[in-house]
């Protein structure tokens, strides 16, 4: 059964299970510091969502032949530049108005859970451009730490504290427009 990654070509045994097809075309392209973007499976495109155990179990050759699309992880990353910067404007007017509801002792603590995993993404998305050298790892670090800060008073349900924290600390520093490296 054939097997192509870009312009990259091999074959592997009818017997193979489509899960270890991709286990070692994601590994071929990691080695050229590439992620694949698209993936042909047969004659159809599929989709990170459709790779559940039950598919991946499947034999390979079932599927018919597989190819797959690769691009640089750096050019992945500079071209969601300008999306990771809307989405940390995105969090500071969410978090600003969490300030407003916790200074005026309308907080919803629950509310403030999702807010979290959003920000989680947002430091995802800050240690990835870290790695490939378009942030300073400083900056990623000092949002974190005063994140944490947030989640412990988020803890202990202190509103003020809550608010102090969003308002002095992480706001400011989603702010910034996270300067280049050093």
């Amino acid at each position: 059964m054939h097997v192509q990654l870009d312009e990259e070509i091999w074959e592997v045994s009818d017997r193979i299970q489509l899960g270890e097809v991709l286990a070692n075309l994601s590994d071929r392209a990691q080695a050229k510091g590439c992620l694949v973007t698209e993936l042909m499976v047969g004659d159809r495109k599929m989709t990170d969502r459709e790779l559940v155990p039950p598919t991946l179990a499947q034999v390979a050759s079932s599927f018919g032949s597989i190819a797959a699309v690769s691009k640089q992880v750096e050019t992945i990353v500079r071209y969601s530049e300008e999306t990771g910067k809307q989405f940390g404007a995105q969090l500071c007017v969410e978090g600003q108005k969490f300030v407003d509801a916790f200074r005026q002792g309308n907080g919803k603590f629950h509310q403030l859970d999702k807010w979290f995993g959003q920000i989680a993404d947002y430091l995802e998305w800050l240690k990835i451009h870290e790695v490939v050298g378009l942030k300073n790892p400083e900056a990623t670090r000092d949002l974190s730490f005063w994140v944490n800060e947030l989640l412990n008073a988020r803890e202990v349900e202190d509103e003020v504290r809550s608010a102090d924290m969003l308002e002095y600390e992480v706001i400011p520093r989603l702010v910034q427009k996270n300067p280049s490296p050093m």
